[in-house]
């Protein structure tokens, strides 16, 4: 043993020098491997690991030289060197104590209290230098020793250990990450920490603080032969090999996410490959969408114009049921059918292609017209010849159905209906056929409306022209009647007044004035009667008691005036309920209603007995006209008679 003792004293600077290599590479290592992006909580404390391994190697290459000095008979103590020495041993031992602080439970919370720990038990260590300097008042060289044995065992020996339990706590992570292997490094390394801090640092070099007196290196190489740093080299290098291995589950980790980006690049590249297809197939599918409509609002556009195209309801109909039918790919006839005053229908128009071999209205049309303009809603016959109401909500259920029927509707009434038909099962009719046959039934209704109200227009137009010419036939009769009145009563009174006055001019020149005076009384009696003739005439275009006192005088005056200048019919007039006056339009209105119809009752009916009744009830007025006339028959159109009046 002696001789394992003499070659460890004579070779222990190389012993250093491995010591402080190993360190060395140990931090190398780690500083490496710091730079890298990870998710493991072990990478928060690997710049103070690689700290340590640099400084503390340092510290150990710095004590080699100072065995180099001693060799070259350099024994004294240099306060500078040593100093600094003591401070980087220091130093590297609170960096180990950062490290396992870094790991604690909870330290991530709490990102600078390890800092602030650290600084903390390096005062208590510096504390408790000054306390050992007071109590044992030692030389420079006793105090740097008692310094260097403080820092082992309150610093190198808990860091040391809490490194320890840090890496062994630290295994758990790796395991769930599937990364067992590493995890079996990181026990390693935890045990070479143990042996380090528990083992190489117990045995300090002999000072005065217990119980280095008694338990240090000089006693460990007495009793074991070779010096205590060879077990803290060995340590060393165990937590340099190990530690490196389980900081290949960095490189691991960076392959495993790597892997992960590449299937997820993949897989995004896979999905923007299947949203493109899906949006090419969207695209597709809308572009035949967009064909379809813009196909279905030309055939409405050209549907339009045929039907604008003339007020002719059958030509039109014809043409445009042709259009409709050659509109539908698997429609083969189509039919109109128009409701009838009884309540029944009858065909207006019916198309069907010229190949298709079927009757032009099969009798199943027929009665789905019949169904849709009793329900007033579109129909379908299924293929089983079942016939359905389909409202609105079922349009897009509307399949498999071989006829449809779709209402003519103007506002709230329905005056016919459209049907559109397919004889081939193969082919049946869908709800876009549905849709296209509603809305051709609605400009089928508006066009049929407009050509019914276009004939109204042209009936009411030629009533128009009728009434006008009655009313200028009746101007003309009543001008005529007047200008007779005026020949044969007043021309002739005037002209027989005009004669009197020479007879009487004569009468006087030859002084007659007994027949003067004769022919003056005629001529006033002559032309009193000029003048109630000329004021029978003004009543009769517009009597002077309808504006000064009103309606129902005036008929009175009327009548009476009638009565005198008539023996038949005779006429009996009747007011009920007069209150007051009424606007002069109405009482001229109804003035020349009551004149007219006693005329034509005297002119036309025959009549004896007329009854003329006025009545006023709050604000309507009702006035009628009874005769027991001979009448006529309003079956027949009215005939003008020149003379007749309205």
């Amino acid at each position: 043993m002696e001789l394992v003792q003499q070659f460890f004293r004579e070779n222990l600077v190389y012993v250093y020098f491995f010591y402080g290599l190993t360190f060395f590479a140990l931090g190398l290592v780690v500083l490496l491997e710091s730079g890298r992006y990870t998710e493991f909580r072990f990478a928060r404390g690997l710049v103070p690991l690689a700290l340590f391994g640099l400084v503390h190697g340092a510290h150990e290459w710095l004590e080699m030289f100072q065995i180099f000095a001693r060799a070259q008979g350099n024994s004294g103590t240099n306060t500078f060197v040593e100093t600094f020495r003591l401070g980087t041993l220091v130093a590297s031992f609170l960096l180990l104590l950062n490290f396992g602080l870094r790991l604690l439970p909870g330290a991530e919370d709490r990102p600078r209290a390890s800092l602030w720990q650290t600084l903390i038990i390096g005062g208590l260590w510096l504390l408790g230098v000054l306390v050992i300097a007071w109590l044992y008042r030692p030389d420079a060289q006793e105090l740097f020793q008692a310094a260097d044995v403080l820092a082992r065992y309150a610093l190198a020996i808990p860091g040391a250990l809490l490194a320890a339990w840090a890496l062994l706590r630290e295994r758990r992570d790796f395991h769930a990450r599937g990364m067992s292997q590493y995890g079996g490094s990181l026990l390693w390394a935890g045990l070479a920490f143990f042996v380090y801090g528990a083992l190489g640092q117990i045995f300090p070099r002999p000072s005065i603080v217990f119980p280095s007196q008694y338990v240090n290196s000089a006693f460990f190489l007495d009793t074991f032969g070779f010096p205590i740093q060879v077990v803290r080299a060995l340590a060393a290098a165990g937590i340099a090999f190990h530690l490196s291995k389980a900081l290949r589950a960095f490189e691991a980790e960076s392959r495993i996410r790597l892997a992960r980006a590449n299937k997820a690049r993949i897989e995004a590249q896979a999905d923007a490959l299947d949203a493109q297809q899906r949006r090419a197939n969207e695209v597709e599918a809308l572009n035949t969408e967009l064909r379809a409509i813009a196909g279905e609002l030309a055939s409405l556009v050209d549907m339009s114009r045929i039907l604008s195209s003339t007020f002719d309801v059958k030509p039109m109909a014809g043409e445009a049921l042709r259009h409709m039918v050659h509109s539908f790919p698997r429609a083969c006839c189509a039919v109109v059918f128009l409701r009838r005053p009884d309540g029944g229908y009858e065909l207006l128009r019916a198309y069907r292609r010229p190949e298709a071999p079927m009757p032009v209205v099969p009798p199943p049309v027929t009665e789905l017209c019949v169904r849709a303009g009793e329900v007033g809603g579109p129909v379908g016959a299924r293929l089983d010849g079942r016939v359905v109401d389909l409202g609105p909500e079922s349009f897009n259920e509307a399949r498999g159905f071989r006829s449809f029927g779709a209402p003519l509707k103007s506002k709230d009434r329905t005056f016919g209906s459209l049907a559109l038909s397919s004889v081939k099962e193969e082919e049946p009719l869908g709800p876009d056929d549905l849709r296209m046959l509603t809305a051709f039934a609605q400009q089928f209704a508006t066009a049929i409306d407009n050509s019914r109200l276009y004939e109204i227009v042209q009936d009411r137009e030629a009533q128009l022209e009728d009434l006008v010419a009655r009313l200028v036939h009746a101007q003309e009769d009543e001008r005529k009647r007047i200008a007779r009145e005026l020949h044969d009563d007043t021309g002739q009174k005037l002209s027989a007044i005009g004669m009197g006055l020479a007879g009487l001019e004569a009468a006087l020149a030859a002084s007659e004035t007994g027949r003067a005076a004769t022919i003056l009384r005629n001529l006033r009696d002559v032309n009193d009667q000029a003048i109630s003739e000329l004021r029978n005439i003004m009543a009769d275009l517009r009597p002077a008691q309808l504006d000064d006192l009103g309606l129902a005088p005036a008929l009175r005056w009327y009548v009476s005036q009638y009565q005198a200048r008539n023996a038949l019919p005779q006429v009996r007039l009747i007011v009920d309920s007069m209150p007051g006056r009424l606007p002069p339009e109405f009482e001229t209105v109804l003035f020349r209603v009551a004149q007219e119809a006693l005329t034509n009752a005297r002119r036309h009916a025959d009549a004896t007995e007329v009854t003329a009744r006025l009545t006023q009830i709050d604000s309507m007025v009702q006035l009628e006209v009874r005769d027991n006339g001979v009448g006529f028959d309003p079956r027949q159109p009215p005939r003008h008679e020149p003379g007749s009046g309205l």
